[in-house]
């Protein structure tokens, strides 16, 4: 039997969830991952352009931050009632070192001042790490 400690949620959205599941011993070995979880809460009328998320921003924010890898996450409706968040984006880092780089990297600047073409909503930003 799978222990609470052992279950990790990865996401949660309308239909199901995603989950990982690892034996105690797997996840002992492995190091922490950090990471910067951008949040883009829904709202009624709000506007989240997904194509040139995927395609134009995503691009530009991994190859100014140089993180290891990146997680999208788009919200849908379930049971007839809007998604609460438009998009989580999850990107990761292989130190702390690296995710405090990504927030100073040249370029930076650019990538700000991209999110004006895609979304309206002001996002909420999270730093964290694998546990």
């Amino acid at each position: 039997m799978v222990s609470r400690r052992e279950f990790n949620w990865g996401a949660v959205a309308g239909l199901g969830a995603v989950t990982t599941l690892a034996s105690g011993a797997a996840r002992a070995a492995a190091q922490p991952v950090m990471s910067l979880n951008v949040i883009y809460p829904n709202h009624e009328g709000a506007k989240f352009d997904v194509d040139y998320y995927r395609n134009s921003h995503i691009p530009l924010a991994m190859k100014v931050m140089k993180a290891d890898k990146v997680i999208l996450i788009e919200g849908v409706p379930s049971k007839g009632a809007p998604p609460p968040f438009a998009m989580i984006c999850h990107f990761e880092f292989a130190s702390a070192e690296a995710l405090a780089a990504s927030g100073t990297a040249p370029g930076i600047e650019e990538v700000r001042a991209d999110v004006a073409k895609f979304t309206d909503i002001k996002p909420i930003v999270m730093m964290g790490k694998t546990v």
